[in-house]
């Protein structure tokens, strides 16, 4: 009896010895997942997502609605802060319909709210549904700011510019985690005292300083509305210009095979993902529309998540951003995507796993104890300070605006790619010697167009390819360019060569046609 027991127990260890051993295989080989949360119109984008909130709340989100004209921006911010705040959902009303999908979640609540004034929402638009329901605003479209603060109960403030639909978020994500009202101030209207004279001597106001921040003289009459003294005014702005930075810390905080992602240039997005991702105990990242997003992939990556979830009110295929994140994580081509418009799903094609680019040029670089590889290029040690300092002055007689760009973007890259980003140095897979000439974003040089043929906008730093030689979506560094993106074709631009993009035309010009070496980052 007992050989019998003993023989049992080593089959079973030996079953999950084999079938453990598959899974760590299983798992090592795993790809990142990327989910598409998606419709042209920004209420059915709401409603999907209210659908997936409700799915990982086993319908407990959908106990109270809070309805609103999601055209009226502040109303919908605030209603989107109402239902961080105290739970429940936002049901979105456009051109004065609500669609059979909210409709039954509002009949299911046990609590309704109508966010806004008569003017943005009627009643008439939920007694067809007798449903019961509370007001929260006025026939005055103005006090509805003031509405929401008094459902709430007395705490600090938190004052932003409406004019900014990513400093609205930002504001939002702060009051939502430092337990605050918000005031969405409307910089074409006077300063709604009674929302000031409810803070007290016992409250503290505070500021968003974004991309559009509350002016200093307004500060000051906020400050002596409510009799505080305004030698504070300086240490209660809260820093907000940088949006990435605003949810980085707290997602390097918070460890999740999860992240919500939208992009920053939609606010139905950027709130409806950020509700989204706090109401199922997910991390939320916000992306940049121009920007190669390096920064977010090296969080992304660093977090070992497992699932993207992308918010966004658009087509399916020009989800380029999305797409080029999940092929750097996963170390796919941009390309080796399939589409699933009925799951809103996005996956990555097994079949471009180990495709090789057999038309390249390579050339492989290997550095010299006496050389140094210096903004792209192998110098010298010793001629190393004139190589950066001739960088830098080329550098600087680039357009001011894309100067400053392609400086961010070239800090980041360096930062997540480098070795030793002091130095100038990044990590690459290969170097190819193309011929390289140069166009503009102007649409009169490009059939009229203004975008790339993955559907962003042209700008500097994007790169003409033959794809059968550079995927699209690469990452690139290009001798006497700098950081860039393969994310444009032409019909000239085959085999070895590319075209680079510039924003100036006198730039464009100086430039010419020569040959580079063209650096694939890693």
């Amino acid at each position: 009896m007992k050989r019998a027991i003993f023989r049992s127990v080593l089959a079973c260890l030996c079953v999950y010895a084999t079938f453990s051993g598959f899974s760590s295989k299983s798992l090592a080989d795993e790809k990142v997942k990327g989910f598409v949360i998606s419709s042209e119109s920004d209420s059915k984008t709401i409603e999907k997502v209210n659908d997936r909130i409700l799915d990982n709340t086993k319908g407990s989100a959908s106990k109270i609605s809070y309805v609103v004209n999601i055209d009226d921006k502040i109303s919908f911010s605030l209603a989107g802060l109402l239902s961080l705040d105290k739970g429940g959902v936002v049901i979105p009303v456009k051109n004065n319909n609500i669609d059979d999908v909210s409709k039954a979640i509002l009949k299911n609540s046990e609590q309704v709210y109508v966010v806004g004034d008569k003017s943005s929402i009627s009643d008439d638009i939920l007694n067809g549904l007798d449903i019961k329901f509370e007001r929260i605003g006025s026939d005055n479209p103005d006090d509805t700011n003031y509405h929401v603060n008094k459902v709430s109960e007395k705490r600090d403030l938190l004052v932003v510019d409406s004019g900014n639909d990513s400093d609205i978020l930002g504001a939002i994500h702060y009051a939502r985690i430092y337990n605050m009202n918000l005031y969405i101030y409307d910089s074409t209207k006077e300063i709604d005292e009674n929302i000031i004279s409810e803070v007290k001597n016992e409250k503290n106001i505070y500021f968003y300083d974004g991309v559009n921040s509350i002016t200093e003289k307004l500060k000051s009459k906020i400050y002596d509305l409510s009799g505080k003294d305004k030698k504070d005014i300086k240490s209660y702005s809260l820093d907000g210009k940088d949006l990435l930075k605003t949810f980085k810390d707290r997602f390097s905080l918070r460890k999740n095979d999860n992240v919500v992602l939208s992009e920053n240039k939609n606010l139905t997005d950027m709130i409806s993902s950020y509700i989204l991702a706090d109401k199922s105990g997910y991390n939320y990242l916000v992306m940049d529309s121009d920007s190669m997003n390096l920064d977010i992939e090296k969080l992304v990556t660093e977090s070992e998540a497992k699932n993207l979830y992308y918010v966004s009110t658009d087509k399916l295929e020009k989800y380029v951003n999305f797409r080029s994140l999940l092929s750097s994580i996963n170390k796919e081509e941009v390309t080796g995507f399939e589409v699933n418009d009925s799951k809103g799903e996005i996956t990555v094609s097994d079949s471009n796993s180990d495709k090789k680019n057999e038309n390249a040029v390579s050339e492989q670089v290997t550095l010299k104890d006496n050389e140094k590889l210096v903004d792209g290029k192998v110098v010298p040690k010793e001629e190393e300070k004139k190589e950066s300092e001739e960088s830098s002055t080329a550098k600087s007689t680039a357009e001011k605006s894309t100067s400053e760009k392609s400086k961010t973007e070239s800090s980041s890259a360096s930062t997540s790619n480098s070795n030793s980003s002091s130095d100038g140095s990044f990590n690459y897979s290969k170097v190819l010697v193309m011929n390289a000439t140069s166009y503009t974003n102007d649409p009169a040089e490009n059939g009229g167009y203004s975008t790339t043929r993955l559907g962003t906008k042209l700008r500097y730093g994007v790169v003409a390819v033959d794809p059968r030689v550079i995927p699209l979506g690469t990452k690139l560094y290009i001798e006497g360019y700098g950081y860039a993106v393969a994310e444009d074709t032409g019909g000239a631009i085959k085999g070895n060569r590319i075209d680079l993009c510039f924003t100036n035309r006198s730039q464009a010009a100086k430039f010419g046609r020569r040959n580079v070496k063209v650096y694939i980052l890693k």
